[in-house]
């Protein structure tokens, strides 16, 4: 049970099940950033035993996806929520530092308060103006948990400009997939229908009037895919 950035084992523990495990991922809560994107994997690989069952949110989507992608038949399920695949691109990557570049600026210039200000003021999370003021405030608080060296250290090292193409390898990945994004996400939308034409068994799940974060907004449909999972 992978989280998101800036998130923790605590964002997905309402939809886990008993006998789940959710490690940190790098550069949380005290634990070191990996070097690159796929000793992230690696690291994260040595915790999962064979035969066992992926969920990722977001970050945690994108290296469920490096899992699958570096071990095609080595799990038998996975539920992969708002995750990007890889830019097709070096071009792309390096725009997408910059960008990364420019938040690891804003840690290192002023902290996580500012960082967290402003992180939450960006248009992917609109669509959470419709949940309580309590929800919103313990996520808050979940997000001013972590240090700005790790989460500078976890763009750096795992930044979406640091990831891979991994459209390629995927395509031979054997496990069920499902791939969950929230209607009001479009372009996540796109890219898991993208995702379902290169998975064998890849099988896209929409969730209505609901956005990027699927574990805030509907965590209700998380739980309900990965119980489905658990039955095949």
């Amino acid at each position: 049970m992978l989280h998101g950035f800036t998130g923790s084992p605590e964002s997905v523990a309402r939809v886990a099940f008993p006998g789940s495990r959710a490690p940190i991922l790098g550069g949380h809560l005290g634990e070191p950033p990996s070097a690159d994107f796929w000793s992230e994997v690696a690291r994260l690989a040595a915790l999962a035993p064979d035969a066992t069952r992926l969920f990722g949110y977001s970050l945690g989507g994108r290296l469920v996806l490096g899992l699958l992608a570096r071990f095609p038949r080595r799990f038998v399920h996975a539920v992969v929520v708002s995750a990007h695949p890889g830019l097709c691109s070096e071009a792309l990557r390096a725009e997408r530092r910059i960008e990364d570049q420019r938040w690891i600026d804003v840690l290192q210039r002023h902290g996580v308060e500012r960082f967290v200000a402003d992180w939450e003021r960006q248009p992917l999370w609109h669509t959470q103006r419709r949940l309580p003021v309590s929800v919103l405030a313990a996520k808050r608080r979940e997000r001013l948990a972590h240090t700005a060296s790790g989460l500078a250290g976890s763009l750096r090292s795992v930044g979406l400009g640091q990831m891979p193409d991994l459209r390629p390898a995927l395509a031979k990945t054997t496990c069920v997939v499902d791939l969950l994004v929230g209607a009001d996400d479009p372009p996540y939308v796109a890219l898991a229908t993208e995702l379902c034409t290169i998975l064998p068994q890849g099988r896209l799940r929409v969730a209505d009037a609901a956005g990027h974060d699927l574990l805030l907004e509907r965590p209700d449909f998380c739980s309900a895919h990965l119980k489905q999972g658990l039955e095949l």
